[in-house]
Formats: structure tokens, C-alpha cells, sequence
């Protein structure tokens, strides 16, 4: 910056050097911004808390002008300001510093000085270290470790929990780690007891790490300055001897569970992960993990992994070589195409592997085999989602980041578990409310966050097209809707109005099992925010109605103006990492990659040009099979071969009879996965791919963020990463395709994908950037800011329908049935299971409210058999009010159990997405 720049603006000075400040800038952040190397320490602070100024550590002399008298300032929460002479290193702050750090030595139980630096030497001893303590005047203030609670053996360390671990012979009292659990989670797990020296951290009513309700995010154990909290994997790095011939070496990635894109920095020694921390500068998460990201990650080396391609042969799952395999599969794919034609043969994507290696599974099926039968994950989870944002809106995708919530000044949630699925997005969320953000939850369990609400409409699962419909009832009603808005910037208003004033209040409120007055009281208040956002999940598109209740959202959207600016908004809480990514790459069988229709003229001869396709006869023209007609085509001998990249449909489909007779009807099965899934097993040939921490590539987040992913470790032993197999499978087809390059491959995309035209490797950076991304690299953060994609936002009406199966199974069954994931597993638990998140929970249980177990004679955690028209399962009851009666609800992450043998194969009526949410079931004790 020229002297005349800093002239102009407000500046302060650093140890007499002048730098320009920022608004609501402490001195602290002011001395980090601008990089000087005499950095104030600190021990108290962490740049993820609110200010504390405990510690004093980080005092700096303070003056109005250079010469003027000073003043010692806590730097962390004292504001800088124009003018602001700061002096961070003066003779009398090393004193106090110096001594402040004695004290604080004082007060430890076991002191070991001098401090020896060394490549794990803690933030606490740096801190010694740079104030230049070798030894403590000042009598110990606390007596021993003797004073310490004791385990059974003698030693002070809580060593309960699978993860976590705390010794308070290190603590220093600084409260970083209660303020972690408080600020950055919101659980409240850990707290002070005692006073003055007899203060010490405790969790819960004093209790252990595993007895508590420690949700094991890491939050405290990355604060903490000492050790005294931490976590098996960081005391595993401590003790990690680094020397040239072993170096440590961090790759920063992206996390590969749930849609929130959470990146991760992963600790690497020889090529083996030692730890995985959350790096502070992420844009995602700051710092911040669930306990998946941070500690579920052990699955990578199991002893399960496929290491060799399997052919079956004489009946068995044979190893054969990687050419064998190839050469099998080319004969067999080709044998079919020549007999039957392409449509005979189909893709199923993973939404767990990256943006190229979905890209490519469809660019093989498409360009090479000939056929539009290729499909994700997001028909079983999310295309309503999309198919519904893009009738109203033009686009199915977020339309803010998540950073809004900071903007935001109310949260409309409807069927979705964030604090469960989406822990970092959930955490956000929850901290919103417990500050006083009006929060709506819409939802049939008392969820976590539902506790937190200020409305909690706890309806009828199935029936949120009616209680949205109320809203817009009485946003309508009250005249509390944005006439502007609804005027300039959207169509087919008069239409919708009307029938949504035709509806009769009371009848919808019967049928949801809803209060009216809580209803219209949430609308009227969500209407009235200045800027409200709305989150929902597969607790609305999981419905034969799921489609429809986007479009429903989508209109209470438009009805309030929430939208086109920061902190509002329509933002899908995306179930698994890549699922967004799958779509947008094309792998549906609709729309090619960048969403264009399969089936139009200039579309056609786009992705024709793009791909240099000669024989434009043979391209396909005709939309291919969704998922479920896949299952039915390949029943009725149709569809001959499907290949399956990296998902577990015996497991996660719904009505698994059917699947399993679909699968077993094929003349090839083809799995690419990394372990042997209850799917691979069925396979005729399974080839051993890599998971995330073993490839390069991009992620987009739930909030539209391309991010990249960058291997910490080669993959294992006979396995290649899933965008190589697919590449070595086009060449033994016959296409010349180039071995697989994360960049390369990006960059292609670029070239098909319109919105991804100025995305290159390069300038991903860090952080990302979030689609559509011009040619000169400016990314969005905002959709439809000043017009919809579509032009104008339309409303749609659609009436309340049961669905089919309450009213084929309803009197049968007459129980509802209702799932989603619980905080520790991921979907069929196919890695978290092979961790040790399966010492925290280790079943599917099914809750049943009270009333209902009373009248079944049901007692708490006894077996119960659950059935319906489509099979039955046992499994353990938990007697609990987060359910009404009538309701049960259960997860689906172990597959010994088998959720899906009673889930049915109603889907959504648009976009064929099964409905998960609603089954109907009978239940009774084990005998």
C-alpha cells in the first residue's frame, strides 16, 4: 500500500509502522491480519470464540500517539481505531507476560522446565517458549496430581471413550474447551467445578467422557492449548517420531460423508493417516467437524478392503487379475449391445466419489455403450428437490451459502435432522436459535433441534403438502405476503391464491394432526421476518407428494421475497458428499451433464460436437431408465447389465425382495466398490475401487461449492481409484480415453458444463468456488438475485394426497413408519461401521411413543418384530416421547438388520424418489 493510500484511510500503528484497519477489528485480529512476524501470544484466545480476556497473555501497550502516555490492553477484546498506537512487544509487556506465564505454571501439578522445542511441541509450551520462562518463581498453587480424581489403576486420564481422552494434570484453566463445546457444537457437555484453585473441567454432572452426552466433535481437543483434552488420534501424532527419512507430511481434502463439504487436514506419515484435524481457514467449517469427519476415518486400511478384482466363477467370487477382468467385462458388454442393443445395459453413479469419476461413468455410458440408462443416488434421496426448485425457479440447487445464517433473522426447518445428518450446518443452526433467531421445525420426530424451536409442528408424516399449504393459507389470508415481490417478479399468482383460499383450514389440521393456531402463528411470523431461510432434507422429498412439496416451499418462498439476497433463501441440506456433484455431472437420465435435456435437438448435437461423436446414429436420443425402472426392467429380462459404481442398493433401496430378485434377473452385475457390500456380493464381477482419501478430484457441496479433494494416500494395495477403472474400461471398450488426471478431467468438464466454464484446478484454491463460475472465475453466492433462471418464479398449487401406501396397507399395518440417519453412522454404515463409531452405537433402534407401548405391551429396550405387506425385521424397541402415537421411527445403518425388507416401492410421482418416509407396518412384542 503507497503512503498516499494509507493518507486516505484509517489506519493504526503496529510498533510504529502504520497499517490500514478494518470495521469491528480487535487489536489482536488487526495484528494477525496484517502478518507482522512479532505475533502477541495468547492462551485464552482462539479466533473461532467470542473474546474472553482472561488469560492477559496477549496485553500490549496501548497509546493515542507515539509519544503519549500508555496504556496495558488486552489485545483480544479491546477494539482498534484510528489513530491507535500499539506497541506488542515493549519492555514492560515481556515482563508481564513473563510473569503471567509463571503463574500459570504455578498452577500445574507437575512442571517440566526448560521446555525443549521439538516438532510437537504444544501451543501452551510455544507460548513458554517465546516469553522465554525457564523456571517459576511462585509456589505451586495447586498440590498435586494427588488432588486429582483417580481411574481405579491410579492414573488421572478419562480413557472411557473411543475417541476422546482427558488428563487435568494439564490443564491450565483457560476454559478454551468449555467454551469450544458452548460456542462452536452449542452442547454444553463440559463445564467448571470448584472455585479458585480448586476449579477443574468436568462433563456433565461429573461424570466420564463415554457417560456423558459428549457428541465426540473434536471441538474441544483442537482448542486446547495443553493436551489436557484431546483425542486417541492426537495423542497417537504427539508420540509420532519425525525425521528426514519420515517426514509428516499434511494434505488438506474434503470430507466424503455428508453434503456439508466440511475440509479436513490430514496428518500423514509413510503413507499412513495419523490424524485428521479441521483446518480454521475453511470457508465450510472453520475449524469445525462432526465426529465422521474427524475420527470415522479408519475404514481407508481395514482388513475388509476388496484388493483384487473378483470374477464369479463356478458360482464363486473368484480374484483375478485387473486385464482378466477388463477383457471379461468388454466381451460381456459388447456380446450384449451386439444382442439386445445398448438400452440393455445401465449405470448406476456413487454420489461418494468425485465430480470426474461421475463424469465419466456417464460419459461411458453414454458416448461409448450408446445409452441414457444411467442414474445416481439423487433419485433416492434428492431429485425431488431438484425437479421441483427447477419448475419454480429455473435451477435445483441451493440458492445461498451457508455463511447467510450469520445474516439471517429467522429459520424456517422442515424434514430434516441437521444436528444428526449435517453436524457443522446443524451446529450453525442450533446456535442461531439458542441465541434467539425464531426457529421453525417442521418435522414428525422431536428432533434435536425441535427442542430448540419456537413452533415445532410435529405433523403426520406424508402429509407436508398440507401443512405448507396452511402456511400459504394464512400468509395469503393475513395480507402478510410481499406484494412487490409477488408482483414484479413472479407468475401464475391469481391461480395459486385462489386455490389456496379454497382450502379448508380445519380439514388440512385433522389430516397433518396439527394445532391450526401454532400453524398460522409460525407462517405469520415467517412472513413477517425481514430475512428468514429455509432448510429442508429428505424428510420432505422422501413422499410420493415430495416434488410437490418443494414446489410448495418454493412458493413460501416467493410469497415472502426470501430470496435473491444474503440471509434468506431455499437451501437443501444435501444427504451425501457428492450428490449435488452427481447431477450436475449428468448422471441422470433426463438431463446430461450441466442439466441439458437428453432428448432436444440442439442439446443433442451440443454434447455430439463436444464429445466428437462421428456416428451420430447411435447416440442416444430417448430418456434412459430412472433406478426403480432399472429394478423393474431388469425383473421383466429387459435390462441385461447393469454397472453399479459405488452404491449399496441391496441395502439402501427400498422393498429389498424386489431389488434382490431385479439384481439376481441380470445377465451382468457389475460393482465398483471397497468393500464387499451386501450388493458386491451379488455381483458377477467387483472391482476393488479407492475411497476418498486416496484420489484427487472435486466435491460440490450441498451450497453448490466445488472444492477439491486431494489424496493423503496412494490407494491400496490392488485397488485403483474409481475414475482409472472407469478410464481402463472406455479403452477396453474401444474409446480412447486418457488415464485419469483429476485436473485434465476438470477441465474438460469445463468445457461441457456451463456453469462450471471458469473453473480450473488452479483456481479452486483452498476454499472452492461455488457454481455457476463465469469464464473470468467469478463464482456465485447468491442465485437469482436480480431474475430466476427461469425468467419468472412460477407458483404452483397442488392439493393434499395420501399416499398409496395408507390407503392399499393402511387398515393392515396401521402403524407409520418414518427413518433417517442417526449422528454416528452414515447410510448402510459400510465405513463408519468399521470404525470405532460402532463401540458408540451399535443397532438400528425402532422408537415407539409410549401410549403405543403400553397398549402393545412393549417394555423398553426388548425385541420387537416389525412387519409389512413386504417382510418383516426384529429389532429393539426404545419406549420415547420424540414420536406421537401411531409413529415410529427408525435408522437404517446396519445391514444384518434389513430396514428396506419393510419399505415399499411407492415413489414420488415426478421423479420416481422412493418414499422412505411414509410405511405402513405393524408391530408386536417378541415372545
Amino acid at each position: 500500500m503507497s503512503n498516499q493510500d494509507i493518507t486516505n484511510s484509517k489506519t493504526a500503528f503496529l510498533n510504529g509502522v502504520a497499517y490500514p484497519i478494518e470495521q469491528g477489528e480487535s487489536i489482536l485480529a488487526f495484528s494477525r491480519r496484517v502478518q507482522t512476524s512479532d505475533n502477541i501470544p495468547t492462551l485464552c484466545d482462539d479466533s473461532r470464540l467470542e473474546p474472553y480476556g482472561s488469560c492477559r497473555v496477549c496485553s500490549v501497550d496501548v497509546a493515542l500517539t507515539a509519544d503519549g502516555p500508555r496504556r496495558v490492553m488486552a489485545s483480544c477484546h479491546t477494539p482498534i481505531s484510528d489513530g491507535m498506537h500499539v506497541f506488542s512487544h515493549s519492555q514492560r509487556i515481556e515482563k508481564l507476560r513473563k510473569n503471567i506465564v509463571e503463574l500459570v505454571l504455578s498452577d500445574l501439578p507437575e512442571q517440566q522446565l526448560p521446555i525443549e522445542p521439538s516438532a510437537h511441541t504444544t501451543e501452551f509450551e510455544q507460548v513458554v517458549l517465546d516469553t522465554g520462562v525457564t523456571e517459576v518463581r511462585f509456589a505451586k498453587g495447586k498440590q498435586s496430581v494427588d488432588s486429582l480424581p483417580k481411574n481405579s489403576d491410579g492414573t488421572v486420564e478419562d480413557s472411557s471413550h473411543p475417541y476422546m481422552r482427558m488428563d487435568l494434570s494439564q490443564c491450565i484453566d483457560c476454559n478454551r474447551c468449555v467454551r469450544a463445546c458452548d460456542e462452536i457444537q452449542g452442547e454444553q457437555v463440559l463445564s467448571v467445578s470448584g472455585r479458585g484453585f480448586d476449579a477443574r473441567i468436568i462433563k456433565g454432572q461429573d461424570v466420564s467422557f463415554d457417560e456423558s452426552d459428549c457428541v465426540s466433535c473434536g471441538a474441544c481437543a483442537q482448542t486446547c492449548p495443553t493436551g489436557a483434552i484431546t483425542d486417541v488420534f492426537r495423542q497417537q501424532l504427539a508420540k509420532t517420531t519425525i525425521n528426514e527419512s519420515q517426514p509428516l507430511d499434511t494434505v488438506r481434502t474434503v470430507c466424503s460423508y455428508c453434503g456439508v463439504g466440511c475440509n479436513l487436514e490430514v496428518s500423514v506419515q509413510d503413507n499412513k493417516i495419523i490424524s485428521i484435524q479441521a483446518p480454521k481457514d475453511a470457508e465450510v467449517n472453520a475449524g469445525h467437524t462432526c465426529l465422521k469427519g474427524r475420527y470415522a476415518w479408519r475404514f481407508y486400511n481395514h482388513p475388509d478392503r476388496l484388493t483384487s478384482p473378483l470374477v464369479r466363477i463356478n458360482g464363486e467370487l473368484t480374484p483375478v487379475s485387473w486385464q482378466y477382468a477388463y477383457d471379461y467385462l468388454a466381451n460381456k458388454m459388447l456380446a450384449i449391445k451386439a444382442e439386445h442393443g445398448a438400452d440393455a445395459l445401465a449405470g448406476i453413479s456413487s454420489a461418494r466419489c468425485t465430480n470426474e469419476e461421475n463424469y465419466l461413468l456417464q460419459k461411458m455410458m453414454r458416448v461409448v455403450l450408446g445409452t441414457n440408462n444411467i442414474d445416481c443416488c439423487a433419485r433416492v434421496c434428492h431429485s425431488p428437490t431438484a425437479y421441483g426448485m427447477q419448475q419454480s425457479f429455473g435451477t435445483g440447487a441451493a440458492t445461498n451459502s451457508i455463511e447467510d445464517l450469520k445474516q439471517t433473522e429467522f429459520i424456517l426447518l422442515i424434514g430434516a435432522n441437521p444436528t444428526a445428518a449435517h453436524p457443522v450446518t446443524g451446529a450453525k443452526i442450533k446456535q442461531k436459535a439458542m441465541k434467539g433467531t425464531p426457529l421453525i421445525v417442521i418435522d414428525p420426530v422431536k428432533t434435536e433441534l425441535a427442542r430448540f424451536a419456537n413452533w415445532h409442528i410435529q405433523l403426520r408424516p406424508g402429509t407436508n403438502v398440507a401443512v405448507l399449504n396452511m402456511m400459504a393459507y394464512y400468509i395469503i389470508s393475513e395480507k402478510v405476503f410481499d406484494t412487490s415481490f409477488v408482483e414484479n417478479r413472479t407468475e401464475e399468482f391469481d391461480a395459486y391464491k385462489a386455490a389456496i383460499l379454497a382450502l379448508d383450514m380445519d380439514e388440512l389440521a385433522s389430516i397433518a394432526d396439527v394445532d391450526k393456531h401454532m400453524v398460522k402463528e409460525a407462517a405469520i411470523a415467517y412472513a413477517k421476518a425481514n430475512n428468514a431461510m429455509s432448510f429442508h432434507g429428505l424428510g420432505v422429498t422422501e413422499h410420493s407428494q415430495g416434488s410437490r412439496a418443494i414446489m410448495c416451499i418454493a412458493d413460501l418462498v416467493m410469497l415472502t421475497g426470501n430470496i435473491g439476497r444474503k440471509g434468506v433463501g431455499m437451501n437443501p441440506l444435501r444427504g451425501q458428499n457428492n450428490v449435488q456433484g452427481a447431477a450436475d455431472m449428468g448422471c441422470q437420465p433426463h438431463q446430461g451433464a450441466g442439466y441439458l435435456d437428453v432428448t432436444q435437438a440442439e442439446n443433442i448435437e451440443y454434447y455430439q460436437s463436444h464429445y466428437q461423436i462421428s456416428d451420430k446414429a447411435n447416440w442416444p436420443v430417448n430418456i434412459g431408465y430412472k433406478i426403480p425402472e432399472m429394478f423393474n426392467a431388469a425383473l421383466a429380462g429387459e435390462l441385461k447389465a447393469l454397472w453399479i459404481m459405488g452404491e449399496d442398493v441391496v441395502q439402501t433401496d427400498p422393498n429389498q425382495k424386489h431389488v434382490v430378485a431385479s439384481l439376481s434377473n441380470l445377465e451382468l452385475l457389475v460393482v465398483q466398490e471397497i468393500f464387499l457390500s451386501e450388493t458386491a456380493k451379488m455381483a458377477d464381477v467387483v472391482l476393488p475401487g479407492s475411497s476418498f482419501l486416496e484420489k484427487d478430484g472435486t466435491f460440490t457441496n450441498g451450497e453448490r461449492r466445488v472444492q477439491k479433494v486431494n489424496a493423503a494416500v496412494p490407494p491400496k494395495a490392488g485397488c485403483k481409484t474409481d475414475g482409472q477403472i472407469v478410464v481402463d474400461m472406455m479403452n477396453a471398450l474401444g474409446y480412447a480415453q486418457a488415464d485419469y488426471s483429476a485436473d485434465t478431467m476438470l477441465e474438460e468438464i469445463s468445457q461441457v458444463v456451463p456453469f462450471f466454464a471458469g473453473i480450473t484446478w488452479q483456481n479452486l484454491g483452498d476454499n472452492g468456488l461455488q457454481w455457476p463460475v463465469a469464464k473470468d472465475g467469478t463464482d456465485t453466492k447468491i442465485l437469482h438475485a436480480d431474475s430466476f433462471t427461469r425468467g419468472l418464479g412460477k407458483f404452483h398449487f397442488y392439493e393434499f394426497e395420501e399416499s398409496q401406501e395408507v390407503l392399499s396397507h393402511g387398515e393392515a399395518f396401521p402403524f407409520i413408519l418414518t427413518t433417517s440417519r442417526n449422528l454416528e453412522h452414515y447410510n448402510a454404515g459400510t465405513m463408519t461401521r468399521r470404525t470405532a463409531n460402532e463401540r458408540i452405537v451399535s443397532e438400528d433402534v425402532l422408537l415407539i411413543n409410549p401410549e403405543d407401548a403400553k397398549q402393545k405391551a412393549i417394555e423398553d429396550r426388548s425385541k420387537v418384530r416389525l412387519f409389512s405387506a413386504r417382510g418383516e425385521i426384529e429389532l429393539t424397541a426404545e419406549v420415547s416421547d420424540k414420536v406421537n402415537k401411531g409413529i415410529l421411527f427408525t435408522t437404517f445403518h446396519f445391514p444384518e438388520l434389513m430396514i428396506n425388507r419393510v419399505t415399499g416401492d411407492i415413489t414420488d410421482k415426478h421423479t420416481k424418489c422412493p418414499e422412505y418416509k411414509v410405511v405402513s407396518v405393524g408391530i408386536e412384542p417378541v415372545i
